[in-house]
């Protein structure tokens, strides 16, 4: 029978902890931001002007689709030589999981406003509710 020995857990759990506030550091900053910013890309995405729609598409597709390690990779590597910039590991990821947790809100967004049938907009709009007062209570 074989017995788990946990010992060498146990002597680096200090690493283990800092690792896990490292990673919740990177959540709560990927969520603070990408929730707003996936917002402003599905009402860019619903927007009747293509300067708007286009860009904003780009930026989900191409954040939905490709792997996060790639994009943690280009982000880490690649953005500071092209920007000639110190980025920290920190900050890489945060960028990277921000904006590509925005891409996929943008989704949920967008289709939350979609979802909702001509007549609730139109009822809204027949009580005197503005367009801002209408996402917000529909």
């Amino acid at each position: 029978m074989h017995a788990w020995d946990f010992a060498p857990v146990l002597a680096n759990a200090d690493l283990l902890l800092l690792g896990l506030v490292n990673t919740l550091k990177v959540t709560g900053t990927a969520l603070v931001f990408g929730i707003p910013l996936g917002l402003v890309l599905a009402l860019m995405r619903l927007s009747s002007r293509r300067w708007l729609r286009l860009p904003a598409g780009f930026v989900i597709e191409v954040f939905r689709t490709t792997p996060p390690l790639v994009q943690l990779f280009w982000f880490f590597f690649a953005l500071p030589i092209l920007i000639q910039v110190e980025m920290t590991a920190f900050v890489a990821a945060s960028l990277t999981f921000s904006i590509q947790s925005a891409a996929f809100f943008a989704e949920v967004f967008r289709g939350g406003i979609v979802s909702i049938e001509r007549g609730q907009w139109e009822a809204a709009r027949a009580i005197g509710m503005g367009p801002r007062q209408t996402l917000r209570r529909i």
